[in-house]
């Protein structure tokens, strides 16, 4: 286990040539954009073809070429109900999208902690199971680092909750900027995170776990004239491919405690 603290420690996005009016019919004829000079119907020298239904919908001339069908043998009703279908298959292909986006977003928010930008504590031991079972299939090494805000309550009676809440994050963005990309945090609950380094195996999660450290401890948070430090402590486990996450998270919690 290793116990830290900092000084003052005490406080924390076409021209359409005109054509005579269609004889009377049930059906609808085909205006031409350029068919005349030997372009293919429906052709416009200054644009592409539609490229989804959602494009083709706002291109009335071109529908029906866009289809492989020609226009002249399709009524008006018709015309107006492929219209119709095209513009609603637009419609729903940017509402699928928006949805899309939603979903992502509600996932993000389901999978991250409420007050810094680390995972919570669901996300994070799924995110250790993972890690386990990959170290099961493949012979990898992965540690375990528990990290604890011991001065966390200090911080809240002398600064108030809103600073102290302010550490919690403060902490999770310095461990997230300097640590690995493979490696996971989270934040268990109260002053407390986990860490899974993958790849990592005893010797260099203790080393990982001073550095950690040290790093904390000199990186105080900072709100205008305030500077408060941090008093962390921090134990380091290295995973058997067979521990259960829960069991390791509960050996690292009693390692790291002071």
């Amino acid at each position: 286990m290793i116990h830290l603290s900092g000084p003052g420690s005490g406080s924390e996005t076409m021209k359409v040539e005109e054509t005579k009016p269609v004889e009377p019919a049930q059906k609808v004829r085909r205006q031409q954009s350029g068919a005349d000079k030997g372009q293919p119907a429906g052709h416009r020298r200054d644009q592409k073809p539609p490229d989804s239904f959602a494009e083709a919908a706002t291109e009335p001339v071109d529908i029906a070429a866009f289809h492989g069908l020609d226009q002249d043998d399709l009524t008006e009703k018709a015309r107006i109900a492929m219209m119709q279908l095209i513009e609603e298959i637009g419609q729903l292909r940017q509402e699928l999208t928006r949805q899309r986006k939603r979903i992502a977003f509600l996932s993000n928010l389901a999978d991250h902690d409420e007050l810094s930008t680390a995972l919570n504590r669901r996300a994070f031991m799924r995110e250790l199971a993972h890690a386990q079972i990959l170290a099961r299939e493949h012979g990898a090494e992965n540690a375990l680092l528990f990290v604890s805000i011991d001065n966390l309550k200090d911080i809240n009676d002398r600064h108030g909750h809103a600073v102290g809440d302010a550490m919690v994050e403060h902490s999770a963005d310095v461990m997230l900027h300097h640590l690995g990309k493979a490696d996971v945090v989270g934040r268990l609950g109260g002053a407390e995170f986990a860490i899974v380094l993958v790849g990592a195996g005893e010797a260099e999660a203790a080393e990982k776990a001073v550095w950690l450290g040290k790093l904390l401890m000199n990186q105080p948070l900072i709100q205008g004239d305030l500077e408060v430090p941090q008093v962390v402590s921090i134990a380091a486990h290295p995973l058997d491919p067979a521990e259960e996450p829960e069991a390791a998270l509960a050996t690292s919690d009693r390692d790291a405690s002071p």
